[in-house]
C-alpha cells in the first residue's frame, strides 16, 4: 500500500487494519533517512547558490535564507530585488555606515558633504 491520496480514498472504512498499516506505511515515509538526507542537501545547495548570488549583489544573507528557503525560487526573488546597500566608512570616526545614510549612527557626521 502507498502512502498517497488513491490509498486514502480507497480505503475502507469499516477496517481499522487498512487505516493502521496506511498510518504505518506513511509514518515510514516520512522517516525515511533517504528523504531527509535529499531535503537538507537540496537546502544546503539552495542556501550555497543563494549566498553566491548575495555576494554580488551585496545582499548575502538576504540571498543564502531565500535559497534556503525557496530554492530556485529563492534565486530568482534574489535577482529581482533591488542590490543592498554597499557598506561605507565615517570620516570622522571610522565607524561603518550604509552608504546612503545622510548621518553617521556612531558620530552624528554629516556624510553628504
Amino acid at each position: 500500500m502507498a502512502c498517497d491520496f488513491s490509498a486514502l480514498a480507497s480505503i475502507d472504512p469499516n477496517d481499522p487494519d487498512q487505516a493502521a498499516a496506511l498510518l504505518q506505511q506513511c509514518t515510514a515515509t516520512l522517516t525515511d533517512p533517504v528523504l531527509w538526507a535529499w531535503a537538507i542537501g537540496f537546502t544546503i545547495v539552495g542556501a550555497l547558490v543563494g549566498a553566491w548570488i548575495g555576494k554580488r549583489r551585496n545582499a548575502l544573507k538576504r540571498d543564502a535564507l531565500l535559497g534556503a528557503a525557496l530554492g530556485p525560487l529563492g534565486w530568482i526573488i534574489s535577482l529581482l530585488l533591488p542590490k543592498g546597500a554597499a557598506a561605507a566608512k565615517c570620516s570622522q570616526c571610522a565607524g561603518i555606515v550604509d552608504a546612503h545614510d545622510a548621518h553617521c549612527r556612531h558620530c552624528g557626521a554629516n556624510l553628504r558633504t
